[in-house]
């Protein structure tokens, strides 16, 4: 792939981190949240938000997302601009679905409850490890059989 197409690649995966960068700071703050996450028992951001696995060590888990989000939003940066090996990134988005997955876990088994906000952020960061991967790949030198 062209040079041009591997830095969109990185340049979306920089937009995307940014939206999860500020989903990740609303949920720190003590705001009211939209009606849309109350939807019963089932999907409810305030009992995740509320519960007490929504801190680790006091801290917020949403400023922990945040803070994920940056570190992304970096590395999308430097990939797209070509100052750094497209691993680091898709290392960090390996690492970002995997914690989504144990907080998604969390919210199911032990808090009874799906934030719908969370949901979303955990996909963005879904979608930083898929673009970080294209981004990987297509910055690999071809394979030439012979």
């Amino acid at each position: 792939m062209s040079g041009g197409q591997v830095k969109t690649v990185y340049y979306a995966s920089a937009g995307v981190s940014l939206a999860g960068l500020a989903l990740s700071i609303y949920l720190t703050l003590p705001t009211p949240l939209p009606e849309f996450c109350e939807i019963g028992t089932t999907f409810s951001c305030t009992r995740v938000i509320e519960s007490q696995y929504s801190r680790i060590m006091g801290v917020p888990v949403a400023a922990v997302g945040a803070a994920w989000f940056l570190v992304a939003t970096i590395l999308s940066i430097l990939g797209a601009a070509g100052a750094l090996d497209p691993r680091p990134l898709l290392f960090w988005g390996v690492l970002g679905v995997a914690g989504a997955l144990v907080l998604l876990l969390v919210e199911v088994f032990l808090v009874g409850s799906i934030c719908l906000l969370c949901t979303f952020a955990h996909a963005a960061g879904a979608v930083v490890l898929g673009l970080s991967a294209i981004g990987y790949l297509w910055s690999q030198p071809p394979m030439t059989s012979g």
